[in-house]
């Protein structure tokens, strides 16, 4: 990332606690990292630019999320439909074998 610009911030003290929560050495990393995730959550960009974003390999920043409690893949009712056809077919085959 090449193109930067720097900012001076004034944060309430109450925020600082939450700072802590998401990794980083330095206030800036971890307001890098708390903008990624949040425009990751809000679906404003994809998980691998908001790996970018952050600074983080794509591996560290889904880790980051598992932390953060964030589910970093979706997973709808029609996945879960697929999936229990296919284990249903599976189970099949497989009794079919014995």
């Amino acid at each position: 990332m090449s193109n930067q610009s720097t900012f001076q911030l004034q944060l309430p003290e109450e925020l600082l606690p939450f700072l802590d929560k998401i990794n980083g050495n330095s206030i800036n990393k971890k307001v890098r990292v708390a903008f990624a995730i949040n425009l990751f959550a809000q679906k404003t960009v994809s998980l691998e630019k908001a790996a970018e974003l952050s600074g983080e390999t794509l591996v560290d920043f889904m880790d980051m999320l598992k932390e953060q409690g964030l589910p970093w893949g979706e997973y709808s009712e029609e996945h879960l439909y697929q999936d229990e056809r296919a284990i249903k077919k599976m189970l099949k085959e497989m009794d079919f074998k014995k």
